[in-house]
């Protein structure tokens, strides 16, 4: 276990020495719960085999769906997620931040920080998306889109907790804390709307329009990160706003391919 642990250090800052070469990284969250490279690696390597070893186990037993877990999680990351837009935009009022990207950022007394460490807490808390799909034995939700974006997301926020923890990074909160807090809306509301004879939520109107908003907000984040590679900030870490911009056109192109295959394709008709 130690060996294990001392490598996963090693790699650890091997990944942000390659990533922070302009030494962004103050240290200012080292100690800090689950910022530590074994901490993440772990729990996305958990994650993974979760994925993998519980959709065979499923495979061979009912469907589960444990409705009072789901109330009770879908209303705490409305709140979270609501909590999490509105303190970064009040610490945005509060420190003086604008719109305009290239706001500054602080290593030793960052605004931010403690925000955005939370903000990379509640990607292990999202993982309860993917245990109600297992547990409901949805396959079709059960997409390479959402495992790469929930296993991704999580360790890339990761990198952003021990180097860019201030500054711009503020937006990248406050638009993924709205969209989720509206994303978490839609799927309290579909718990509540099922059709009795077939037991299956009915389609809500406005579905489509939360996944255009998603697309809305990587087409903001990536104007953002490109704005400030373009203006050579030099209070932030280039390389990893670069890998930013990189990682949310990903997101951007998964996202835009399931919107156009959910909403834009014509559906097959069932035989009769």
């Amino acid at each position: 276990m130690e060996a294990y642990t001392a490598t996963l250090e090693s790699v650890g800052d091997y990944i942000i020495r390659l990533a922070d070469p302009e030494d962004f990284n103050g240290g200012f969250t080292k100690g800090w719960w689950l910022t530590d490279f074994p901490s993440a690696f772990s729990i996305a390597l958990a994650y993974l085999s979760f994925v993998a070893i519980g959709s065979q186990v499923m495979k061979a037993m009912p469907a589960i769906d444990p409705y009072p877990i789901k109330f009770f999680y879908n209303v705490s990351q409305i709140m979270l997620c609501a909590y999490m837009t509105i303190e970064a935009v009040f610490l945005a009022y509060r420190n003086g931040y604008s719109i305009t990207p290239c706001v500054g950022y602080s290593q030793n007394s960052p605004a931010v920080a403690n925000l955005l460490w939370l903000f990379y807490i509640s990607k292990v808390w999202d993982f309860w998306d993917t245990i109600f799909i297992v547990l409901g034995k949805k396959w079709r939700q059960l997409s390479f889109l959402h495992v790469y974006h929930h296993t991704t997301i999580f360790l890339f926020y990761w990198l952003n907790a021990n180097v860019f923890y201030d500054g711009d990074i503020y937006l990248t909160i406050a638009l993924n804390g709205f969209i989720h807090t509206v994303m978490y809306t839609y799927y309290f509301i579909c718990m509540h709307t099922k059709d009795k004879e077939t037991g299956k939520s009915i389609p809500i109107w406005w579905k489509s329009y939360l996944t255009l908003l998603q697309l809305v907000q990587f087409v903001t984040m990536m104007s953002q990160g490109l704005y400030l590679l373009a203006r050579g900030c030099d209070s932030l870490p280039h390389r990893i706003v670069a890998t930013y911009v990189v990682y949310i056109l990903s997101l951007f192109f998964l996202f835009l391919q399931f919107f156009i295959a959910s909403y834009m394709t014509p559906k097959k008709k069932k035989k009769a």
